[in-house]
């Protein structure tokens, strides 16, 4: 009796798997190819091959101490600036600057990893908004890289200068206060706002009116690597987020929001964008409505990620 019944249980699970890719089978997704995000383990045919430039982001001090081997560094505070509010997207001088000192030519497929979960989606994110699109991130950081056995050293690599051309920013990938306020006010079917905040944040700050919360660590595992395409579709899709919708992406100064970037963009979805003012932009302008939880003081703009 009790094999019969594992028999019955083992079905039920199975049915509600098909159940679920059924479901989703009625979404179209993008096929990315190849893949924004790699496995640590299958970093070490990258390391030192022709025309790959991986990159720590690290702060100098502790890329100082330790890094994957053939590694360059690029902390985060070098592709951002903090005008009007904090970390928004530099410009394309500066990134040309940065990528060439650092042996970046366009001819490169870059590849980033960090130690926050945030700063290497970042640099994927900025590059994407120039219209270089070679570029991946390490899945798990740093931590996955040491867990994998790879070589790890603290000798800073030659690096030959190259030149690196930036395109104009895209409206592809971002919006501005502007197209938010315009959602705020006149809400569209199809269009959702994403806040990847965290919900303690939300009970003490607010969020942006209609917007859906979702915190952005629920796209890790415990240990820190990304979900898999198939489970991000899973996911999102319990939540009705779907890949015909206009996704809007923010946290307090878009850092977080670009892992959800990534994420969503290795599963499939490419109508997704990044506010890059934020929630710190928004709420430093007194007219703009917050949503409030019943007793919450009004936020106040203070410098976070």
């Amino acid at each position: 009796m009790k094999k019969f019944s594992g028999w019955v249980s083992l079905f039920a699970v199975c049915a509600l798997l098909a159940a679920t890719f059924a479901g989703c089978s009625t979404h179209e997704y993008a096929f990315t190819s190849p893949s924004i995000v790699i496995d640590a383990a299958m970093l070490s045919g990258y390391i030192g091959a022709e025309n790959v430039v991986i990159v720590d982001m690290q702060e100098p001090e502790a890329y100082a101490s330790a890094h994957l081997e053939g590694a360059v560094n690029i902390p985060s505070s070098e592709i951002v600036i903090n005008v009007p509010v904090p970390n928004m997207l530099t410009s394309s001088k500066k990134i040309e600057n940065v990528m060439g000192e650092h042996g970046i030519s366009n001819n490169c497929l870059v590849i980033a990893y960090d130690t926050d979960r945030m700063s290497a989606s970042r640099l994927l994110w900025t590059l994407f908004m120039y219209g270089f699109e070679n570029v991946a991130v390490v899945s798990g950081g740093f931590d996955a890289i040491q867990a994998a056995g790879l070589p790890v050293t603290d000798k800073v690599p030659d690096i030959r200068p190259a030149t690196f051309t930036a395109g104009e920013p895209s409206s592809e990938w971002c919006v501005d206060m502007a197209r938010v306020r315009e959602q705020v006010d006149t809400p569209s079917d199809g269009v959702i706002l994403l806040d990847v905040r965290s919900e303690e944040e939300y009970l003490s700050e607010g969020k942006i009116p209609t917007a859906v919360m979702r915190d952005y660590l629920d796209n890790y595992r415990e240990d820190g690597t990304l979900y898999s395409r198939d489970m991000t579709r899973i996911m999102y899709r319990e939540d009705g987020i779907f890949p015909e919708d206009e996704i809007i992406i923010y946290c307090r100064s878009s850092f977080r929001a670009a892992p959800v970037f990534v994420q969503l963009y290795e599963a499939g979805y490419r109508n997704i964008k990044l506010y890059d003012g934020a929630f710190l932009e928004w709420t430093s302008f007194t007219d703009n409505p917050v949503e409030m939880p019943a007793g919450a003081v009004a936020p106040t703009p203070k410098d976070a990620s």
